[in-house]
């Protein structure tokens, strides 16, 4: 089987890759953008056949599914930071939807038996009550922010080439994911980051936050990896799928799980740089649909995300990283 990965250098595209590289048989190609980051794929180099473009020139799009023949395709690549959307939202809806259609259209004309898996998040859904938790894949979509609108279109326009073409489509809502390799923009590697940063001695003992009464839902990307592969086996196309572990945490707490870890004393400061225009008080998603076509069952909690989160970073820093 030739499957394809968009986006491999991303959050969860690596461990996907990992965790398709132990099915026997299975031949893998990825469309990487020419200037990512190679770190977070340099365990894979000779593994995996890498296509270099960028997901916003239809050209390089259409080159790289010609060449990979794929059956099975994982639309990762986007702009996936909300924080960042809001600099940037032009650029956002360029990538996340432009993107998008010039991968349908390329597996329309050259791959049209291929599954489609489309990456989609919970921040479609936007501002939600407490008493609207957990949140179903019916509830209404009203996002607050770019980075959410774009993911709107982007999931419509997967779903209308299912509907008008026959293309066989999933799309996922994402809730948080997190794991090593994925950068410091999330909110648990921002903190568990500048942790090890004070131990090592590179920062002051004072650990930086943003909203702390935001509750979020976490899922490792090693239990993501593993959903969307049994979701593109086993889920309905056309369907959309919630992918969460079903509960949520607190970021405050989350912020004194590190500080407990931690081997320094520190503080906590409010940074308002790190405050949203608009930030939903409460994420949680409802994943019974997505275990009921699965199966599947998250098996890494949020106080073993954030050990192995520290351990990581402070690997980095002791490599000089």
């Amino acid at each position: 089987m030739r499957v394809l990965i968009t986006g491999i250098t991303g959050p969860v595209g690596s461990f996907l890759a990992d965790h398709l590289l132990t099915i026997p048989g299975l031949e893998l190609h990825a469309f990487k953008r020419w200037r990512s980051d190679p770190r977070p794929i340099a365990h894979l180099l000779g593994r995996v056949v890498i296509h270099e473009g960028d997901i916003e020139d239809p050209f390089a799009v259409d080159r790289a599914v010609a060449a990979a023949a794929p059956e099975r395709v994982f639309h990762l690549a986007a702009q996936s930071y909300p924080s960042a959307s809001w600099d940037a939202p032009i650029h956002t809806m360029r990538v996340n939807v432009e993107g998008t259609l010039n991968l349908l259209e390329a597996v329309r004309r050259h791959a049209p038996t291929a599954r489609v898996h489309i990456a989609g998040t919970s921040a479609q859904y936007g501002a939600v009550r407490p008493d609207e938790v957990p949140i179903a894949e019916e509830h209404p979509l009203r996002p607050a922010s770019p980075y959410g609108v774009s993911k709107v279109a982007a999931e419509l326009s997967g779903l209308q080439y299912h509907d008008n073409f026959g293309l066989h489509v999933i799309v996922t809502r994402s809730f948080n994911h997190v794991g090593p390799r994925q950068g410091d923009r999330c909110s648990i590697q921002t903190f568990c980051q500048q942790m090890a940063a004070v131990e090592a001695g590179r920062q002051p003992p004072v650990i930086h936050v943003g909203n702390l009464e935001a509750r979020r839902d976490f899922t490792h990307t090693r239990d993501v990896a593993r959903a969307l592969w049994l979701l593109i086996e086993r889920g309905a196309p056309g369907q959309v799928y919630n992918l969460c572990s079903g509960h949520a945490t607190r970021i405050g707490d989350i912020v004194q799980m590190v500080v407990a870890r931690g081997r320094v004393p520190v503080e906590v400061h409010v940074d308002p740089a790190r405050l949203r225009p608009s930030d939903e008080p409460i994420l949680q998603g409802d994943n019974a649909r997505l275990r009921a076509a699965t199966g599947w069952e998250p098996t890494i909690g949020v106080e073993q995300i954030v050990e192995e989160l520290l351990d990581y970073w402070r690997h980095q820093f002791a490599q000089g990283r």
